[in-house]
């Protein structure tokens, strides 16, 4: 971030060009999808999640959540990039934790509240370049939120369904998700954790085709992560 009397930095004076979008629904601004989510999923609250029974109605919903993660085309917006270095990242993920502390729940997240997190922003007595650019480019702020929120509820999915003592018994339906989601980059470390925690011949073969560099269906980081979960998993002949 710039100092006083320095020249802006890119991402200071970048213009991410987002205007801001009206949902017909009323006030809103996440897409009906991710509003719509039963709770605790709507909140991403890990210590709630953590403690929910995995029951079939349970499942049935988690299920469900992530696949519409993955299917509903509202959720693959496209999110202008900032410039080098992306420290403008981080300040998004700040605003995004305080929209998150004042609105916890996926549907209560309105214009009307953000546009108040950002009056509260403009009187702080200290604000720095790159926060003073995330209030005057909200929009792009809260478009970035739509992706981050599409990775946390993955990753809270893939995480309970993990801390099952035999997460096996959800391979029929769970491994097609998880190995689409690492490709996706969504929820990816949970996903292949999950993978590994499944172990079978299911979960290998996915880890086996993510696991393909360089030209593979996941990225390189990701391709590398499932080549560590099979040696982990089944080196020395282990079969988990």
């Amino acid at each position: 971030m710039s100092e006083s009397g320095t020249e802006p930095k890119a991402e200071e004076v970048w213009d991410p060009q987002v205007a801001r979008w009206r949902d017909p629904e009323g006030d809103y601004v996440l897409p009906h999808a991710l509003r719509s989510l039963p709770q605790p999923w709507d909140e991403c609250d890990w210590g709630r999640i953590a403690e929910l029974p995995r029951t079939d109605e349970r499942l049935a919903e988690a299920r469900r959540a992530v696949t519409v993660l993955l299917d509903d085309p509202e959720l693959a917006s496209y999110v202008p990039q900032p410039p080098s270095p992306g420290l403008l990242w981080h300040v998004w993920e700040e605003f995004h934790q305080a929209v998150a502390t004042k609105m916890p729940r996926t549907s209560q997240v309105t214009w009307c509240g953000v546009d108040e997190l950002v009056h509260a922003w403009r009187g702080r007595p200290q604000l720095l370049p790159l926060q003073r650019h995330v209030v005057r480019h909200v929009e792009a702020a809260m478009l970035a939120m739509i992706p981050s929120l599409r990775d946390d509820i993955a990753d809270s999915v893939f995480r309970w369904l993990a801390l099952d003592p035999d997460p096996g018994r959800f391979a029929d339906w769970a491994v097609a998700l998880a190995e689409r989601c690492v490709t996706e980059d969504i929820g990816a470390d949970s996903a292949i954790e999950l993978l590994g925690a499944m172990g079978g011949r299911e979960s290998r073969a996915a880890l086996e085709r993510l696991s393909v560099r360089p030209d593979g269906p996941a990225s390189w980081e990701n391709a590398e992560a499932a080549q560590s979960m099979l040696f982990e998993r089944w080196s020395e002949g282990t079969n988990c």
